[in-house]
């Protein structure tokens, strides 16, 4: 809450203490001797004139505050008090697909990332999203979209699905019932189609890059990658070729790492050459609340490429001090009704 003409507030209530010093030193200079009237100390000891000269003392104690009260609350009213936010342009023409690496050592994070998307969803406000998953192979779950309701239900359901511990299903330190080991492999059907490969992520991503449609409009696209980059197989991109590829058609890429099992630091060092050197960027943690942050970035970092310029929104309030200084006026005027 900010006041635009504070100036005027001051000028008002400096206006305001002059006429109070004026008022008190005219009072004192024109101040007489109390007029003798014979026979009337016995007044002071009747109770009703000692309740009249309380009452008296009370509504002249009630004038002042009021006129107080009335003063400050024009003064704060002239003055704009207004409510400032600052508000950046929204763009109905972001698409973002969310791009998971399904193989058994994502499937926790997958999960996790999937739930919290999920929550987000409600707070897009024209931004279309798509969710792929790959293992050795890809599926599109569901393609761009503003279909707020059916990106949350899917995302949700794509989220419980996931949460299936493949290897300790089949070492048996892991038990589920029959309807969610069919939920899970109904969910990862058409992700391994290449027997004996997994987590082939260059070509996970090249088939992510594939979703974005309308090509001839000026639209923003980013891909979400999350990956742990533990590629089982021989792919057909390499993942610099991948990236290239999709920076090549203006797509920005977040790529999310959150740690791996089995492979060394060269995984992690082969994501980040390819993701930045083609002007994405790397988030490494295990964290699944760095997808906010992900998804805060693409917003800020595509209004401004695609020209939106933060503006200061100001909201005048002057409802409680319109509403103060009427009640205070009314109020003098009843009470200066009353003492007379």
């Amino acid at each position: 809450m900010v006041m635009i003409l504070w100036w005027v507030t001051a000028l008002l209530l400096l206006a305001g203490l002059a006429v109070w010093a004026i008022t008190f030193w005219n009072r004192r200079a024109m101040r007489t001797a109390p007029v003798l009237v014979a026979n009337s100390r016995f007044l002071e000891r009747i109770p009703s004139f000692q309740r009249a000269q309380r009452w008296a003392r009370v509504l002249r104690v009630a004038q002042v505050g009021l006129a107080v009260i009335g003063v400050l609350a024009a003064s704060m009213l002239a003055g704009r008090v207004a409510d400032e936010r600052i508000e950046t342009p929204s763009f109905d023409s972001r698409d973002i697909v969310l791009c998971l690496d399904v193989s058994g050592s994502m499937y926790q994070y997958d999960t996790e990332i999937l739930t919290t998307m999920a929550d987000m969803v409600q707070d897009f406000d024209g931004e279309r999203v798509a969710l792929s998953i790959f293992n050795s192979t890809s599926r599109t779950v569901f393609p761009l979209t503003n279909d707020y309701d059916l990106i949350e239900r899917e995302l949700r359901e794509a989220s419980e699905a996931i949460d299936f511990d493949e290897a300790g299903a089949y070492a048996g330190t892991q038990s589920y019932s029959d309807e969610k080991r069919a939920a899970y492999y109904d969910f990862v059907a058409g992700t391994r189609g290449i027997d004996d490969e997994a987590s082939i992520v260059p070509d996970g991503l090249a088939s992510c890059g594939q979703l974005f449609d309308q090509a001839e409009e000026d639209r923003s696209r980013s891909i979400i990658l999350a990956t742990d980059n533990e590629v089982n197989g021989e792919p057909i991109f390499t993942l610099d070729e991948a990236a290239e590829g999709v920076a090549a058609r203006d797509i920005s890429l977040y790529t999310f790492y959150p740690g791996s099992y089995e492979c060394s630091s060269s995984c992690l060092e082969e994501l980040r050459s390819a993701t930045e050197e083609h002007g994405g960027t790397v988030f490494e943690s295990s964290d699944p609340d760095a997808i906010p942050t992900i998804l805060d970035q693409i917003q800020r970092t595509q209004a401004e490429e695609m020209g939106a310029t933060p503006t200061v929104v100001r909201t005048d309030l002057p409802g409680a001090f319109f509403v103060l200084t009427l009640v205070s006026l009314v109020a003098i005027l009843v009470v200066g009704w009353r003492s007379r």
